[in-house]
Formats: structure tokens, C-alpha cells, sequence
């Protein structure tokens, strides 16, 4: 039986009317899930922002997608990566990717090279380059800086907005 410690955990998310894909160890459960944000009037009268499941969007509302994972096994898991394409028909919000106790990088090349946001160059359409800009990212890589002990869960979100 192969070391958890030693494995590393692969987890990708097609969200948004794909199906959600898992490359991972039996040992890390994961779901994800696409909301709005809402306001409403709560009980008080006081007016609220509430999550609400995310369907049929319409160009330019923002959809938050959010990947909660548990470590359902007997050992710490290390290495946990978690790849999630920007969905299409949206653009990646810059600087939602939540980042505490991640390595956070991004792609422009759906996911064949990543980096941080300074270092993503697209092509200019002049035979050169140029920054790129964070509606153009095309997948979101999270690494997890700490070992995710037995039971222990983690959350990682980042928002689009519709095309």
C-alpha cells in the first residue's frame, strides 16, 4: 500500500452544467459547488447577502465556485493540489482565488504551464507578448502548504463572472 505522505493528491473541477471530475486516492472526499450571492431581508428587516445555488446565469452575473474536501483517511495527506479550469463561457475575477495555506498559480494555456500573476504573458497579436490579464486565465492550481491531518476538511473558492 503505497505511503499517503508520498502521494500526491489531484483533484480537478468542471463545474457549471460538467460533469465534476476526480483524479485522486480514495482517501480525500471532495465536493463542489457553483452560488450567487443574493440580498434579502432577513427576520429583522435587515437586509442580508445570501448563497444561493447558481442556475442559468446570464452574462455578467459573477458565480462563486467553491471546492470543500475532507481527508477520509487513516494518514496526513501531503501534497494536495487542487486543478480547477475556469469555466467557460466565464472570466476568472482577479484576486478571488482564496489563498491562505495554499500556493496559489494560474494558466493561460488551459493548464500546461502555470504561474504566478506577474510572470502570465499572452500573445500581443504583434509577434510579441504582453502581461496577461486575469479574464484570460484558464485554470486555477491551489498547493497546500501543510499536511490536511485524518478528518481534517479545507475549502478553496474563487469567482467568474459570466460571459
Amino acid at each position: 500500500m503505497m505511503n499517503v505522505r508520498q502521494l500526491t493528491k489531484v483533484l480537478t473541477f468542471l463545474l457549471l452544467a460538467l460533469p465534476v471530475t476526480a483524479l485522486a486516492a480514495n482517501d480525500i472526499r471532495f465536493t463542489s459547488t457553483a452560488e450567487i450571492e443574493v440580498q434579502q431581508v432577513n427576520i429583522k428587516g435587515e437586509k442580508v447577502v445570501v448563497r444561493q445555488p447558481a442556475t442559468l446565469l446570464q452574462p455578467g452575473q459573477i458565480a462563486i465556485y467553491t471546492n470543500s474536501f475532507t481527508n477520509v483517511g487513516q494518514q496526513p495527506a501531503s501534497n494536495v493540489v487542487i486543478n480547477n479550469p475556469v469555466p467557460a463561457n466565464t472570466e476568472y475575477l482577479g484576486g478571488s482565488a482564496t489563498e491562505t495555506g495554499f500556493d496559489v498559480v494560474f494558466s493561460t494555456d488551459k493548464g500546461k504551464s502555470f504561474g504566478k500573476p506577474t510572470e502570465l504573458t499572452v500573445p500581443d497579436g504583434k509577434g510579441g507578448k504582453r502581461p496577461a490579464e486575469p479574464k484570460e486565465y484558464t485554470n486555477i492550481r491551489w498547493t497546500m502548504q501543510a499536511l490536511l491531518k485524518p478528518g481534517a476538511t479545507g475549502v478553496v473558492e474563487f469567482r467568474v463572472r459570466v460571459k
